[in-house]
């Protein structure tokens, strides 16, 4: 026994229940337009039988709908082919007029046995509604246009869309493996360094190195982490700059709890560390305090880093154009935020240099996200 589907299995079928739509759309278009048609002509008293109008309406949307459409794809009028287009278009609507109205006038000569000569009819038909053929042709045509050049228009602006997302993870995935060599290639001359007079401390930086990068490589390709995660990351840097510096350098760490939970870029917090520890201690004699803070005010995460020892001598801008912490930390928050991220150098004065980020705050739902890049939040 063969089961077939059910009415209702039918208009749950997506493309089935489509094609219903458009059969009962195309019913109530005939109905209506031969309807109008037919109430203004009787409002004037020059009213033809109603099936002569639904015929009529009949061909519009049966047959010369399809026709035009067909040939608005093949012909379509654009900078380039307009010359050829339009003279095509010209004679297609005339000749499926004639035809239309040709066929129309048969009948009705048919209809009145003769005694209206088939002259005569053709005559009338072709004076009286071949302009209404002529200008439906060309109102299908230039609908089929207009909806041509739309679905262009938004296909660009996908194609666009997409190419500038491309384009974004690129950029941030540049900027991540610029930041890795440069962390590393630091942290090994510092372990070069300890080597002969703490081989202990040379062992442990190695170490601290070894589980840095590993958590690294683990979220290469994802954009945020929970700011707790990127904490833990950034503790392995602070051990291995305070095996390297000993009691000149102490980091204090103030986070609220309550944004444990917000999601940063993923190592974020490294890279201005490094600074606030290179132009510190790492230009200075005296012991350095570094101070890592987070916070949230409002809608924001603030984040802000500084020391005690470093000096402002210059503009921010000039700072940013020095190395690639600070440069790439800005390009990356304008790739993932927008407008909705701030970063700024400001002068701990007498000494001292502090960098403070805002980003838009928002808790993560898992422990990692893979943020669509491209796109503001």
């Amino acid at each position: 026994m063969v089961n077939t589907p059910s009415n209702g299995a039918l208009t749950r079928n997506p493309a089935v229940a489509r094609r219903l739509w458009l059969a009962c759309g195309w019913v109530v278009a005939v109905l209506l337009f031969a309807g109008l048609w037919y109430a203004y002509d009787s409002g004037h008293h020059v009213s033809d039988p109603f099936v002569d109008y639904l015929g009529w309406s009949c061909y519009i949307w049966g047959v010369l709908t399809p026709i035009a459409l067909w040939l608005a794809r093949r012909l379509p009028i654009d900078s380039k082919s307009w010359v050829r287009a339009i003279p095509l278009h010209v004679v297609a609507s005339v000749l499926l007029a004639v035809v239309q109205l040709t066929l129309e006038a048969s009948a009705e000569w048919l209809r009145s046995r003769g005694g209206w000569p088939f002259a005569e009819v053709l005559r009338h038909y072709l004076t009286q509604h071949a302009p209404i053929s002529i200008a439906s042709y060309w109102l299908l045509i230039a609908g089929t246009q207009f909806y041509r050049l739309s679905d262009q228009a938004r296909r660009r602006e996908l194609r666009a869309a997409q190419l500038e997302a491309r384009l974004a993870e690129a950029q941030l995935e540049a900027l991540r493996g610029q930041l890795q060599p440069h962390f590393l290639f630091n942290t090994l001359q510092a372990a070069v360094t300890l080597i002969h007079d703490d081989p202990e401390g040379a062992e442990d930086v190695l170490l601290q190195l070894s589980e840095l990068l590993r958590a690294s490589l683990d979220k290469l390709h994802i954009q945020e982490i929970p700011l707790r995660r990127e904490i833990e990351l950034l503790n392995h840097y602070i051990s291995i700059q305070q095996r390297r510096f000993g009691e000149r350098l102490r980091f204090d760490v103030q986070v609220d709890p309550g944004v444990l939970d917000c999601a940063v870029p993923t190592l974020i917090l490294q890279p201005l560390v490094e600074n606030a520890v290179r132009y510190g201690v790492g230009r200075h004699k005296e012991s350095d305090l570094v101070t890592i803070r987070a916070l949230r005010n409002r809608d924001a995460l603030c984040l802000e880093i500084s020391n005690l020892t470093g000096v402002l001598d210059c503009g921010p801008e000039q700072l940013f154009s020095r190395g690639v912490g600070l440069s790439n930390t800005r390009r990356r928050l304008e790739q993932l935020y927008g407008e909705r991220q701030a970063l700024d150098i400001f002068d701990g004065r007498p000494r001292g240099v502090g960098v403070r980020l805002s980003l838009p705050a928002h808790a993560m739902e898992n422990d990692v996200s893979v943020l669509p890049t491209g796109v503001a939040r």
